[in-house]
């Protein structure tokens, strides 16, 4: 091919706009990765360094937003003390049961017992004490009783807590001693101590169900401190079955004493 023939068919190629566009891009992606190529050679050594720091920096500050928000839920969602003491309200139940024995003690048919005096509380000046504090109580024979005050001072005061204690009984003071009578047993007694058995189960029962409101109160309280409704019902049924429990016990020994009192 001649040399003109060469010339000829660059001359062509020369004239296509397309060919014109490939070697403008060409040329422009080649100036641009030189002026990259540049910058990088030329620009201060910590530059890109810096750069790259700047991004970190930028990251960092999302994470420890996230971070504080996970801190902030993570001490939100943390163990929140209880007010309910399951085991505090089985303790005041054990109380109840057991002022209700000590009443049963002193409820005595036809014979005389040093129990049925142990609850009865006398006034004094300034207060007031429990009778065994102030006394000693003992047997004289199956129908009496025999109170011997420690101090002189205390004999009226002790044997009008006995006239009044309900009991039925009516002691009377012969010399540094106070002497209780236990009358026998009527049908007519039968009844009216059977009726104040009832009268003190019942007061029993009373203060048993108090104590399981105020543990329902307090567990009503603690269910909105993030519980599960499955813990709730956990909770709500360990409570009925102290109260069961308790009030089982409490008609367990008011039986036990009608049977006593229904023999003699």
């Amino acid at each position: 091919m001649t040399t003109r023939a060469v010339f000829s068919i660059v001359a062509r190629q020369l004239r296509r706009p397309s060919y014109h566009l490939r070697v403008a891009m060409t040329v422009g992606e080649s100036l641009s990765a030189s002026r990259h190529l540049l910058q990088a050679w030329t620009a201060p050594a910590g530059s890109l360094v810096q750069q790259q720091q700047h991004r970190s920096y930028g990251s960092s500050k999302k994470g420890a937003k996230k971070g504080k928000k996970s801190a902030e839920a993570g001490q939100d969602s943390g163990p929140v003390e209880m007010t309910l003491d399951v085991d505090k309200m089985a303790e005041q139940m054990e109380r109840s049961v057991g002022r209700f024995a000590e009443e049963l003690q002193a409820v005595q048919a036809g014979r005389a017992s040093p129990a049925m005096l142990n609850g009865i509380r006398v006034a004094l000046k300034g207060g007031s004490a429990s009778l065994p504090d102030l006394a000693m109580i003992a047997v004289k024979d199956a129908q009496h009783l025999i109170v011997i005050p420690n101090s002189p001072d205390t004999q009226r005061p002790i044997e009008s807590s006995i006239r009044s204690a309900g009991l039925g009984l009516n002691p009377r003071i012969e010399k540094d001693a106070i002497i209780v009578p236990v009358p026998k047993t009527t049908k007519e007694s039968r009844e009216k101590l059977l009726k104040s058995l009832g009268a003190l189960a019942e007061s029993a029962r009373v203060h048993v169900r108090k104590n399981r409101q105020d543990a329902m109160k307090r567990l009503k309280a603690d269910s909105k401190n993030s519980m599960t409704p499955d813990e709730v019902k956990a909770w709500e049924k360990d409570i009925q079955t102290a109260t069961d429990k308790y009030t089982g016990r409490i008609e367990e020994q008011l039986k036990a004493k009608q049977r006593e009192i229904e023999r003699t």
